[in-house]
């Protein structure tokens, strides 16, 4: 069961990823300037691709060879999950994640028809070609390894996960400034700055994923000298009490 578990949820976040590093050059070229953060975790990670790649996954291996069918009901799956996610988020955070509303063919701005057929694509792209490069690879692990793995990757991102909803939360963003456009960019920035301001924990979780800068590192170094310095005096004062009972 654990084993199960933990090889569905390294799958999901190496699709997450995927799908982040699909994003980030699709949103580049669409803009044509660099865009480097998308989504509102800190780590490299799109949940909603893993979600949708893990579903397309699960129903949609048997249309391996039906390459039209797989195409459609990559697009059906995909945009549900996306129609929903940017129902959802915009109910609780009241602003737009992204907003199709300048593309054509669009409904409510929270999905368009070129990025439901680009999912139809990368459907088409995880069954016939990810799928099976991935999975030879995993299977190649131990079973202790793949477990070991899987419970880093769970605590990492359940602690990206609480950490950026509850920044996401202390700060106070303006619905009025952020609600006719895609804010997914200029939001996660200031996650990332009001992390990177907090405390030594979530700096040193900012310091685990490389696109973040190295500076906080040296609050981990400095405060582990704090502590063994700590220890150091304590042992010493305990020998010196020692030797004077003694």
């Amino acid at each position: 069961m654990l084993y199960s578990f933990c090889k569905l949820f390294i799958l999901f976040i190496i699709y997450s990823i995927i799908g982040y590093i699909a994003e980030l050059i699709y949103c580049s070229i669409e803009s044509k300037k660099i865009v480097l953060n998308r989504g509102f975790l800190v780590g490299p990670y799109l949940p909603i691709y893993g979600i949708c790649c893990i579903l397309m996954t699960f129903f949609l291996e048997k249309y391996y060879n039906d390459l039209v069918a797989l195409f459609v009901m990559s697009i059906v799956i995909c945009s549900i999950i996306e129609f929903f996610t940017s129902y959802i988020l915009e109910k609780i955070y009241k602003v737009r994640w992204w907003d199709y509303s300048n593309n054509k063919f669009n409904l409510e701005g929270r999905i368009c028809l070129l990025n439901s057929c680009l999912f139809g694509l990368g459907g088409v792209v995880l069954i016939n070609f990810i799928n099976p490069t991935i999975y030879p690879i995993l299977n190649k692990l131990s079973h202790n390894a793949l477990i070991i793995i899987g419970i880093i990757l769970i605590v990492i991102f359940v602690t990206d996960l609480y950490l950026s909803i509850k920044t996401l939360h202390d700060i106070k963003i303006s619905s009025d400034e952020y609600s006719n456009h895609d804010a997914t960019e200029e939001i996660k920035s200031l996650i990332r700055e009001k992390i990177k301001k907090s405390s030594l924990l979530t700096s040193r979780l900012l310091n685990a994923f490389p696109s973040i800068g190295g500076r906080d590192m040296k609050k981990v170094v400095n405060f582990k000298k704090f502590i063994n310095d700590i220890r150091k005096k304590v042992k010493e004062n305990h020998k010196l009490l020692k030797n004077k009972n003694n």
